[in-house]
């Protein structure tokens, strides 16, 4: 009976200490669980304090329109002493950072003549040719090679954070008069000829796009990006010049 007990009694002993050693374990683990999920959690709310990633919000509109970065302009008819038109696309930077703004030419078509300027060539990965005029050459050969006037103009070439605002224009006018009376009459009855031949196509076609990017200063050198695709825009209705 003695002998019963003492074995009970060790018994008892082993499953005591079985159960402190399985508890030591258990608290351990627990222990160590917390003591990460802690770290992660510090380093967690100082990576959110330390690192701002600042905003990136630049708006473009034509009138009550959104536009996106191209720009398309159409104008079906074209003749000496034509009402002028005037494109105007206004770009606001609500973002945190300043931005440069600049714009390329990439192509044109006046009356069946068709240029791509090597800027084109590559935002579309094309194969540059020897013949491609850059756009700085076409915008200045539409200016000046042709009676009636293509010009461009960009009000700004930077926005600064938040309230910045800029104005790209384009402007095609035809005056009654001038000042080249055989220049006049030549492109008069090509600009006719080719709306005869061609009733659906506009006489002049543009394709620019305006181009935006953050401002890096002295103080922000973090090389933030700004984020969004570019994707031309579309959808603008020709312009009727008829007399």
């Amino acid at each position: 009976m003695v002998l019963l007990k003492e074995k009970k009694k060790l018994t008892l002993k082993r499953i005591l200490k079985k159960v402190k050693i399985r508890h030591f374990i258990i608290l351990a683990v627990l222990l160590a669980a917390n003591t990460y999920a802690w770290f992660i959690y510090i380093n967690t709310v100082s990576n959110s304090v330390d690192v701002h990633i600042k905003s990136w919000k630049i708006d473009f509109s034509d009138g009550n329109t959104p536009v996106t970065d191209f720009v398309n302009i159409y104008v079906d008819n074209v003749y000496p002493g034509m009402t002028t038109y005037t494109r105007t696309i206004d770009a606001y930077n609500y973002s945190e950072v300043a931005a440069n703004v600049d714009f390329r030419l990439i192509e044109a078509n006046i009356m069946g003549d068709e240029y791509v300027t090597v800027e084109g060539r590559t935002e579309r990965s094309q194969t540059v040719l020897q013949t491609d005029l850059t756009s700085a050459q076409l915008v200045q050969k539409l200016l000046t090679d042709y009676p009636f006037t293509i010009s461009f103009a960009l009000s700004a070439n930077s926005m600064i954070a938040e309230t910045g605002h800029a104005t790209f224009t384009v402007s095609i006018a035809w005056p009654y008069e001038s000042g080249d009376d055989e220049e006049d009459t030549y492109w008069g009855n090509q600009a006719y000829q080719f709306k005869e031949d061609n009733p659906n196509d506009p006489c002049i076609s543009l394709i620019a796009k305006v181009y935006i990017s953050q401002a890096v200063s002295n103080n922000n050198q973090g090389g933030e990006t700004p984020g969004g695709g570019e994707t031309p825009g579309g959808g603008e209705e020709p312009e009727n010049n008829e007399p």
